[in-house]
């Protein structure tokens, strides 16, 4: 069956296995470990990967089927760790720092560097309110342009 916007509800499963698996393991599964917990054909999943990503539901490496966000999680070591009870994540960015609590409805500990400055700040969420010194945070571009070049935004 097909939802909205082409996607169907096979290919939501395996975005919320993904985001199950990325959480528990602190990476995001292969396309062959979904495939294996699917019983699916790598190819099929494979597939779903990039309409997941053409959707922006997800976020590929260029050129590959390998999976480099799906936001607010980070594959990749980036600026924002959030730790969150024993487990640690990399957001992609100030934002997303803040998303990871948010999706997990869970209090997190944020260690990040300035990337103006290089300094490192801390700063948490508990119980969804934000504890930090204050500073701002500058998105280099309006967010109908992130999509451009998303791992530089």
């Amino acid at each position: 069956m097909t939802m909205s916007g082409g996607l169907s509800d096979q290919d939501w499963a395996i975005r919320l296995h993904i985001y199950g698996y990325f959480v528990a393991r602190g990476r995001p599964p292969t396309s062959e470990e979904v495939a294996s917990h699917f019983r699916l054909e790598e190819a099929e999943v494979r597939a779903a990967f990039h309409r997941l990503h053409d959707h922006h539901a997800l976020f590929l490496d260029p050129g590959t089927d390998v999976i480099r966000m799906a936001n607010p999680l980070s594959a990749v070591p980036t600026a924002y760790r959030v730790r969150v009870g024993d487990r640690g994540l990399w957001a992609n960015c100030a934002w997303d720092s803040l998303g990871i609590p948010a999706m997990l409805d869970a209090d997190a500990r944020v260690e990040a560097i300035l990337p103006t400055t290089g300094e490192a700040v801390n700063y948490a969420v508990e119980k969804g309110k934000l504890k930090a010194d204050p500073f701002v945070v500058h998105f280099p571009l309006p967010f109908a342009r992130w999509y451009d070049d998303l791992q530089h935004t």
